[in-house]
């Protein structure tokens, strides 16, 4: 990419020491030891890039994310002393943040186009987000979903 010399920073030092909380949270287990990632296991890899079926045995532990997944980040002791930004770029778009099963499901893919627009959800594509909101509905055990999931069995 380029010729120039760079000067690097020095290694980040080690914070974690005997803490496992990321390891203890990830709900798929795709955290195999520290500094290890089975990024095939981890729920932002299956709702982001990945672009064939779940893997079944995955499938529960999606649990309710449609888009990513950040417990490891959440649990994380240091992550608590990071700022917090009030650029409202950063806030939540209206219909992203705890989105109603049921109105998603009935969504038509120009509304779905609109609604990931210009967010870090266009990178799934909607074929790729329908297919985790099949998941996500699948694992909510919401019987009245059922008829809604139907109209996408012809997908």
């Amino acid at each position: 990419m380029t010729q120039l010399q760079l000067d690097y920073d020095t290694p980040v030092a080690d914070r974690c020491c005997t803490c496992t909380r990321c390891l203890d949270a990830c709900p798929t287990g795709a955290i195999l030891e520290p500094y290890v990632l089975d990024s095939r296991k981890c729920i932002s890899y299956m709702t982001i890039e990945l672009r064939g079926d779940i893997p079944e045995g995955q499938r529960r532990a999606i649990g309710h994310h449609l888009f990513g997944c950040d417990i490891c980040q959440d649990v994380c002791p240091w992550n608590r002393k990071a700022l917090y930004s009030t650029d409202p770029a950063f806030e939540p778009r209206t219909g992203l943040l705890w989105p109603q099963i049921d109105r998603l499901l009935d969504m038509n893919e120009d509304e779905w186009r609109r609604l990931i627009r210009g967010t870090a959800m266009k990178r799934g594509k909607v074929k790729g987000i329908l297919r985790i909101l099949m998941v996500v509905a699948g694992n909510s055990g919401v019987r009245e979903f059922l008829p809604k999931l139907r109209r996408f069995l012809s997908h």
